[in-house]
């Protein structure tokens, strides 16, 4: 591979990481803010502060690594093995970026999951906007990447946090569209048809569209109750297929 590329690819790789992390700063931000909007309790956001340490931390080593790759093809010795190490660097970088990429759309789940759990206003609306475009953007400013690739993550410590998350992941499931999470043995389910399906041990509910989410997240949250799932047990078993 022509080190031009090579050093273009290793660039590209940290300008997506930057644009990943600055698109998630904003939401990260826009949450922190209008959660207190809701009344006397801001809405918890649980996650957000991993989250962003992540993006942080992945940032940065995904610019370490660009910058390497460019000092490796533009250092005066070209060692006989260069061409390995390179590869090794670059596909770190992209890796990296891919994962700063997969963090911003966690963020923008949460976002969906704040956002619906508040009175209507613009400042929701706006908010609800940028997470849909950063999970579905639109055409010629990104690729869209599903949740059945991205896999789910839980952070809640108790029942208000886990109907946040459950709200967020039902406003993604419906964007995506043909997908199922599991959590234990109760299960979500998103058809063609935009009908939201759960099913428990203590009996099946559906929600057509246009589906009000907060009303399957209370029920699956309830369900997880029912079932005595600890939040360290509802997190580990969380999966999406």
């Amino acid at each position: 591979m022509a080190d031009e590329q090579v050093g273009n690819r290793a660039n590209a790789a940290g300008l997506r990481a930057s644009r990943a992390w600055l698109l998630g700063r904003g939401l990260a931000a826009e949450v922190e803010q209008v959660r207190f909007t809701g009344g006397d309790e801001p809405v918890p956001a649980p996650g957000l502060p991993q989250l962003l340490d992540r993006l942080e931390q992945d940032l940065r080593d995904v610019l370490a690594l660009s910058d390497r790759v460019d000092a490796l093809l533009g250092g005066p010795e070209r060692a006989v093995d260069l061409p390995a190490i390179v590869a090794v660097e670059l596909g770190a970088a992209e890796e990296g970026a891919d994962e700063i990429e997969r963090v911003t759309r966690q963020l923008a789940q949460l976002a969906l999951g704040v956002s619906t759990g508040l009175p209507p206003s613009k400042r929701a609306e706006r908010l609800d906007s940028a997470a849909v475009a950063v999970l579905h953007p639109p055409v010629g400013t990104g690729r869209t990447v599903h949740l059945i690739d991205d896999g789910l993550e839980l952070f809640g410590h108790d029942r208000h946090e886990l109907e946040v998350e459950l709200r967020g992941l039902c406003c993604r499931m419906l964007l995506d569209g043909d997908v199922s999470a599991r959590i234990g043995e109760v299960v979500l389910r998103v058809g063609a048809d935009q009908t939201l399906h759960l099913n428990t041990p203590g009996g099946a509910s559906s929600w057509p569209a246009p589906v009000e989410v907060t009303l399957p997240a209370m029920a699956a949250g309830t369900a997880l109750k029912d079932l005595g799932m600890s939040p360290k047990k509802i997190r580990r078993s969380a999966a999406v297929g």
